[in-house]
């Protein structure tokens, strides 16, 4: 795909609904607008519709949005499309496009699609802040795309509209709404927001539970993570070797495999595994009627964790 040859101009002859004005509905919806794409924003009374207000939007009901729009974005957290949509669904119209940031509630079956409007995700590698952030600077970031009918200008448009948020800098990747959903939740659990960050806790409490400053521990099992991290995506695995100390090389040559042995090869497999039957997505319901316990507890428990101090005492 050439993405320099992916023009503006479809995206520019439309309306869209941006309903959700929080960390993804915001970025989109200021990179939308300065991409000269007309926007409409709806969101309840709050936190969300003060900043829209405040970014010169005019707040529009969920109603008036989506039936004066042509394409309408759903842009909460997972747990909470599914009863936005209920309420609009009523309100959409034959031919309309209804957008995702991430596939979830469509693959998994959260939400009922209408026959007659057409469905597609546009997501962004990377938060909303840094897509926004990213957008400013006049780059973007990598991102994908997903339809639910092989339809060429339907495709244009969709292509049309990951250009007006940034996602044409880099790596525009077309997908599908499954592919998508589980490799996102995939790398969510196994890297990104589980393996990465309870690897690094449990580093940071071995060397403290050593009897080493726990800033210290936090510099190099923490920190330095980032800056690795950084220098992997921009040189590559192979050419990382070449720019850390052969020590270090060795080190994590040799011990490496004792941390992320085949058992843990094993348990990603399961968890890849409990991602594609829906049995993490039924644990993940079942969690919301609970009303979120586990993910308040947690976030309870690193407020008052020494990670969390040690974190706040350093000039980072």
């Amino acid at each position: 795909m050439d993405l320099n040859s992916i023009s503006l101009e479809p995206i520019r002859a439309k309306t869209v609904a941006i309903l959700g004005y929080g960390n993804q509905g915001r970025a989109q919806a200021l990179n939308l607008r300065d991409s000269g794409v007309q926007v409409r924003i709806g969101a309840r009374p709050g936190n969300g519709a003060r900043l829209a207000e405040k970014d010169g939007f005019t707040i529009q009901s969920f109603e008036e949005a989506v039936k004066s729009s042509d394409i309408v974005m759903y842009l909460f957290p997972d747990q909470t499309i599914p009863q936005i949509y209920e309420q609009t669904q009523k309100f959409l119209k034959p031919g309309q496009s209804v957008g995702f940031a991430h596939g979830f509630c469509y693959h998994f079956k959260w939400i009922e699609p209408l026959e007659s409007c057409r469905y597609f995700l546009v997501g962004s590698k990377g938060a909303g802040a840094v897509l926004r952030d990213a957008f400013e600077r006049g780059s973007g970031l990598p991102g994908v795309y997903a339809l639910d009918r092989e339809e060429a200008a339907f495709e244009t448009l969709v292509q049309s509209y990951a250009k007006a948020i940034g996602l044409t800098s880099h790596v525009l990747l077309k997908t599908t709404f499954q592919e998508e959903t589980e490799c996102d939740l995939f790398g969510e659990q196994t890297v990104l927001c589980g393996g990465l960050p309870q690897l690094m806790e449990s580093a940071f409490e071995t060397l403290v539970e050593a009897g080493f400053d726990p800033k210290m521990a936090f510099l190099e099992c923490c920190y330095e993570a980032k800056t690795i991290i950084e220098l992997w995506m921009k040189y590559g695995p192979h050419e990382l070797t070449q720019r850390i100390s052969p020590t270090a090389f060795y080190g994590g040559l040799t011990r490496g495999h004792r941390i992320v042995s085949a058992q843990t090869k094993t348990e990603m497999k399961k968890i890849l595994s409990e991602i594609q039957s829906g049995k993490f997505a039924e644990s993940w319901k079942k969690e919301v009627a609970n009303g979120e316990v586990a993910l308040l507890e947690e976030r309870k428990r690193l407020k008052s964790s020494l990670l969390e101090k040690t974190y706040r005492d350093l000039p980072l």
